[in-house]
């Protein structure tokens, strides 16, 4: 069986599929699809099997979350396995923007959300887990920034663009050209606008 291959036109400079039908946002924006979505792009070409073992659930539940993703050209079957199919994705990750139809603004505000909330429990759990085997110069290297800043939605935008060409030329770099002593790295960048709150009227 043919491996799938993305559509060039629908991704981005590092590889993103860019997100724009609702459906394709609706099958991410449930917490299991999100990191079964997840682990394919990271250890694909996989069994349903495989991933039920690894994500601790059923095969035939994870076979039908997959089926899910299938539909809307997010993974596709990459042959077979002593029989069982093998699952795989042609993508880096995913990139979307909140559209102007209502339909697409839900799909799109609730995947968000789910992605938000599926990440924000990764730096507790690095904490616990890789943080006490790093040496000294990778503990040195590891840290926080945290900034509230009074921004315009534009700037905020303008501030994620800038992050993301500053990471292109690593995301995109070939094994061969990375240096000695180079290890995996988990960037995560959250921008959390508050919403307006009226302001007490001045008594006078």
């Amino acid at each position: 069986m043919m491996s799938m291959s993305a559509d060039p036109a629908r991704l981005n400079a590092v590889g993103d599929l860019v997100l724009s039908d609702p459906r394709e946002m609706r099958a991410l924006a449930d917490p299991l699809r999100l990191t079964l979505f997840d682990l394919v792009r990271r250890q694909g070409p996989a069994t349903s099997r495989a991933l039920a073992e690894h994500m601790n659930e059923d095969p035939a539940s994870i076979d039908d979350h997959l089926r899910v993703l299938e539909s809307v050209g997010l993974v596709d079957e990459a042959g077979t396995d002593r029989g069982e199919v093998r699952w795989r994705t042609a993508v880096n990750g995913i990139y979307f923007e909140i559209p102007e139809d209502p339909e697409g603004q839900r799909a799109a505000r609730d995947l968000s959300n789910v992605m938000l909330a599926k990440y924000a429990a990764l730096p507790a759990a690095w904490v616990g887990e890789e943080e006490p085997k790093l040496e000294l110069e990778w503990a040195r290297a590891a840290g926080l920034f945290n900034a509230r800043l009074d921004l315009t939605a534009d700037e905020l935008r303008g501030i994620q663009d800038e992050l993301e060409r500053l990471l292109e030329s690593f995301t995109t770099r070939a094994s061969q050209e990375k240096p000695a002593g180079v290890a995996t790295v988990r960037i995560l960048a959250y921008f959390l606008p508050e919403a307006k709150r009226d302001t007490p009227a001045a008594s006078g």
